[in-house]
């Protein structure tokens, strides 16, 4: 196989970040294929803040494609589709408008789940019942287009002038905590004030405090400092590189850290540290990777969909009792 188009409807930070593993399974399976990412209407992070981890997968972007399904229209606007032809499409949303204007696109292999694989080359595996992370489901569509087998061992590449810079930066003789207080979404955030709690808590017993504030999440900054003026705020500091590379960077250097379900929580999810993440009105096990060092806190556990149901003790609680304290 000599090329893949792997279609999406664009990706945030987080869908970004989840789909790493994708794009490493896709290049560990076909190390000699071509990939080609392309997204429908939306944006993809791959092509700006992720852009330096995912073009180490990806050989050409073709993003806002916005094809059409109708056969008297160009495939794109924007591209010339009809010139075009990939061994496989992989088609990873379920849009069944979008799934019959990708099918325009001549290949030989066409993977798709949308209407129950009804377009699909290949015929798609019936779901069980059972809950599964957001990237199973990608990761059996992979299996149809190369069997093999899948290890959810992937760690995030990352880059050795910033671990360099890092290095000066974090003491090796200390023990870090790293907190990600906000979220995009106000209804994803548990009380700042049980996070300064939780960090007030583990200052006590030697931990140093790193947070980590995202964009959206400025309205934050001013009452961490109060509460934690020595604390550590390495996006801040670290001008070079960008935010999520200097969130996962930091990973290294965390014996744990605490999130809300959130991009920056997506960040904290290298499998380098200890991560316990929050959620409230989202389902845990979907949007959570399989790992023996991530542990979801989920506020529907206590009956309600309000993340602050969540108990400040059993958060302690957890966190001790996983870290051995």
């Amino acid at each position: 196989m000599k090329s893949i188009l792997v279609f999406t409807n664009g990706e945030k930070i987080g869908d970004g970040l989840i789909k790493l593993p994708l794009l490493h399974e896709l290049k560990k399976r076909l190390p000699n294929t071509k990939i080609y990412w392309m997204t429908d209407t939306g944006i993809t992070i791959y092509n700006s803040r992720l852009k330096n981890i995912a073009l180490q997968y990806i050989d050409k972007i073709f993003e806002k494609a916005e094809i059409q399904p109708f056969i008297w229209k160009k495939i794109s606007k924007k591209y010339n589709f009809e010139s075009m032809k990939f061994d496989c499409i992989f088609d990873t949303q379920k849009a069944v408008m979008r799934t019959i204007a990708l099918k325009r696109i001549k290949h030989d292999m066409f993977i798709s789940s949308s209407a129950a694989g009804l377009f699909s080359s290949k015929k798609i595996p019936k779901k069980n019942n059972k809950r599964n992370y957001y990237l199973d489901e990608l990761i059996s569509l992979v299996d149809l287009i190369h069997p093999g087998k899948y290890k959810a061992d992937f760690k995030i590449p990352l880059p050795k002038k910033l671990l360099d810079q890092l290095d000066k930066l974090f003491d090796k003789n200390k023990k870090y905590f790293g907190y990600a207080p906000g979220a995009g979404e106000k209804n994803r955030i548990w009380n700042i004030e049980n996070f300064i709690e939780v960090a007030q808590y583990f200052e006590k017993k030697n931990y140093k405090s790193v947070f980590f504030i995202g964009p959206e999440d400025h309205w934050l900054i001013s009452k961490i400092k109060k509460s934690f003026p020595h604390a550590l705020y390495p996006e801040e500091i670290i001008k070079e590189f960008s935010g999520p590379e200097i969130v996962m960077s930091c990973t290294k250097y965390l014996s744990c850290a605490l999130a809300n379900d959130s991009g920056v929580g997506h960040m904290l999810s290298t499998q380098y540290c200890n991560l316990f993440k929050l959620f409230g009105h989202h389902d845990a096990v979907k949007f959570t990777p399989h790992s023996s060092n991530i542990f979801t806190i989920s506020s529907q556990d206590f009956g309600s969909k309000d993340i602050n149901f969540i108990q400040l003790r059993d958060v302690i609680t957890l966190i001790e009792k996983k870290l051995s304290i």
